[in-house]
């Protein structure tokens, strides 16, 4: 048997359950006196089923489930018709189709025994589903109608798959995964290494706001800006020097988004805790102006009391808090992500225009994101370089 991961081998165990008799140990063939081997007449009808498999292979993968579709289905037979747990070499498929009679099913092969059913189709579909979801072999084709209604094209599958014992059967569908295995290729799930950086996330968890040779509160609003960017990337957004007044510039917020000349988002931004006793004076602004407008309204701050979030709510002002915020871009990946840090630093390099900010935030960046496209314009001191 091949090497096979853990997963495959339950699902092919649980494959086989399905249709060889509950409790079935492969190791005796059923018969408590312990292990046998198959005869060498038996070994030699395997070989003959599993070289027909390889053949057909090559220009039709799906024939292979009909290999497995006709031994299960006289795996199931032989459970009520002893003759079938027997080694029968000389089966034909006349014998088949004289001993069980053939349902009235012209696109696919069902056969009748003791007033049951027994057909290829549902079993081809088990098989088409348990390569192509559980072994990740999704270039098994899915084509059951097809592959059953040109049953007849495969009777030296058929033929074998009858004429070999319960025990032959196993071993022989053993081996035919163990081909199908190597032959088609697994999906390949394999995680990228190094992973990628979350650079916006580390930004909003750990980049310093403050410094003393910048202007207060200027890291959140480029950290609004960038957001804004990359949540909203069809719109144009206005937005100017952290601290010029928004009536002054003919704006509603901090930072506005606009598809032509309609305003479609209104960004208000406070690096500030929010609560009833303030959420007036920093957001009375906001309130009045989300009544004159069909925008959505959102004011982004660093956390908020219940009464001051409802009072917002209830004026139309959606609010996003640091923790919020958080939440949001754990589902960003890396591309998004990266898309508002250079939101970011567009902001505080072309808007605010301070170098010595961006420098200093690109230096946090380089920290864990050292091959960052924007990494070309940091400034690295001789004296860093050693």
């Amino acid at each position: 048997m091949t090497d096979r991961t853990e997963g495959e081998d339950e699902a092919i165990a649980r494959f086989l359950a399905t249709y060889f008799p509950e409790g079935y140990d492969p190791k005796t063939g059923g018969d408590e006196a312990g292990p046998r081997q198959l005869t060498e007449g038996e070994e030699n009808l395997v070989g003959s089923l599993l070289d027909e498999v390889r053949d057909e292979f090559s220009s039709s993968k799906g024939s292979l489930g009909l290999a497995l579709a006709f031994m299960m289905i006289a795996e199931q037979i032989s459970q009520s018709d002893e003759r079938l747990a027997e080694l029968e070499p000389s089966m034909n498929t006349d014998t088949i189709l004289d001993r069980y009679d053939q349902a009235a099913v012209k696109s696919t092969l069902t056969l009748k025994h003791d007033g049951e059913k027994y057909g290829i189709r549902s079993v081809h579909e088990y098989v088409t589903d348990l390569f192509r979801e559980e072994l990740l072999r999704s270039n098994f084709p899915s084509a059951s109608p097809h592959y059953t209604g040109e049953w007849e094209r495969y009777e030296a599958m058929l033929e074998p798959a009858f004429g070999l014992s319960r025990r032959g059967r196993y071993e022989a569908a053993q081996r035919i995964f163990d081909f199908a295995l190597e032959e088609l290729e697994a999906k390949d799930f394999a995680a990228r290494q190094p992973p990628f950086p979350a650079p916006f996330v580390e930004v909003l968890d750990d980049f310093p706001r403050s410094h003393p040779e910048e202007e207060g509160g200027l890291a959140f609003q480029a950290l609004a800006y960038g957001y804004m960017k990359a949540e909203w990337p069809h719109l144009s957004i206005r937005v100017d020097k952290v601290h010029t007044g928004s009536s002054r510039q003919h704006r509603y917020g901090d930072i506005d988004g606009y598809v032509g000349p309609d305003l479609m988002v209104s960004l208000e931004v406070k690096d500030l805790d929010i609560d009833s006793s303030n959420v007036e004076s920093e957001l009375g602004t906001v309130i009045e102006q989300a009544s004159e407008t069909t925008a959505v309204t959102i004011a982004l701050v660093r956390d908020i009391e219940n009464d001051a979030r409802e009072t917002l709510e209830e004026s139309d002002v959606e609010v996003i808090t640091e923790e919020g915020l958080m939440n949001q871009l754990r589902l960003w990946d890396y591309h998004k992500q990266n898309e508002a840090l250079q939101g970011m630093i567009h902001y505080i390099a072309n808007v605010e225009q301070d170098p010595d900010a961006v420098q200093r935030l690109l230096r946090f960046v380089h920290e864990f994101d050292p091959e960052n496209p924007a990494m070309a314009h940091l400034k690295i001191d001789r004296e860093d370089d050693g």
